[in-house]
């Protein structure tokens, strides 16, 4: 058994994305349902939004370390078989991205329209972990974003370097996508 060099990180930046979609879409859905309804008090009516937020990038976070972790100690034979790898990558991703789909339903009170929609989104999570499941691994290098510096260490270089705040932006913006 081999631990590949760089896995696990590589995993927590892929699982950060996944999780980051959901996360920005309850973030935005529950401000605006926020912004209305002040008469019960801000903490409550907020609560449900910074749970879906926090979840939903908890359960990404989860994911990204199981998928860093995984080919990072599995034997060498499955790791260097693209259709095992991605076998590999695609199970464990549908798996564990039912925590997503737990806290949507936590959040919603088991709404049966948004917890399907979360659970109808698993095959393409399991489809995105099975095709970057190669460089996760270790085994290419056909998704730069997972091979990049640290996102915080990058970010104090782009701030700290000359120019316009908009074209800092503008290279931020391509760093994270």
């Amino acid at each position: 058994m081999m631990v590949r060099q760089g896995a696990v990180r590589r995993g927590m930046r892929f699982g950060v994305r996944v999780g980051v979609i959901p996360a920005v879409f309850w973030g935005i859905l529950f401000l605006f349902v926020a912004v209305a309804p002040f008469g019960s008090g801000p903490l409550a009516v907020l609560r449900p939004g910074l749970i879906a937020v926090v979840g939903s990038l908890a359960a990404g976070v989860l994911l990204g370390v199981v998928m860093g972790a995984a080919p990072a100690v599995a034997p060498q034979w499955l790791v260097s078989r693209g259709p095992l790898r991605g076998l590999l990558a695609a199970g464990l991703a549908g798996v564990l991205f039912q925590a997503e789909v737990a806290v949507v339903a936590v959040v919603t009170d088991v709404g049966y329209g948004p917890t399907l929609a979360a659970f109808l989104a698993t095959p393409a999570v399991a489809v995105l972990a099975a095709a970057h499941s190669g460089d996760i691994a270790g085994r290419s290098r056909r998704h730069p974003w997972l091979w990049s510096p640290g996102a915080v260490r990058a970010l104090v270089d782009i701030c700290s370097e000359p120019g316009s705040w908009g074209s800092k932006g503008r290279r931020l913006l391509r760093m994270m996508w």
